[in-house]
């Protein structure tokens, strides 16, 4: 692995680490609190760009990611965010990130081993 994608990878693992600490909040405080419902959907957008970042070759090479879904959503959230799905945001930031975290877990250790990086990137 090279230092540019572990570099990459530990951002992803920050994004997706922010994603589950904003869904143990409760979808209760995503309906009721504005800035954690702009949160949650500022994180789609980052883990969009976050692993746009990581170029073709890895998304081509990891195809468990679901690439479009993922940068279907940031273009709604970014572009025509009134149409926006809080259903589907909610469930993107509550389930989803912790199944991709998941998926990545053994890369991200790896990047972090390769870096001798020992908590948050971020």
């Amino acid at each position: 692995m090279n230092e540019r994608t572990a570099e990459q990878l530990l951002y992803l693992d920050a994004t997706l680490a922010e994603m589950t600490q904003l869904a143990s909040r409760g979808r209760p405080a995503y309906d009721a609190d504005i800035a954690v419902a702009r949160a949650c959907q500022y994180n789609v957008v980052r883990l969009a760009a976050d692993l746009e970042r990581l170029g073709d070759a890895w998304l081509t090479s990891h195809p468990a990611v679901p690439w479009r879904l993922i940068k279907g959503m940031r273009n709604r959230i970014a572009h025509n965010y009134w149409t926006v799905d809080d259903d589907i945001v909610w469930a993107v930031v509550s389930e989803h990130a912790t199944q991709l975290h998941q998926v990545l877990a053994s890369e991200i250790t790896t990047a972090r081993s390769a870096l001798q990086v020992g908590g948050d990137p971020a």
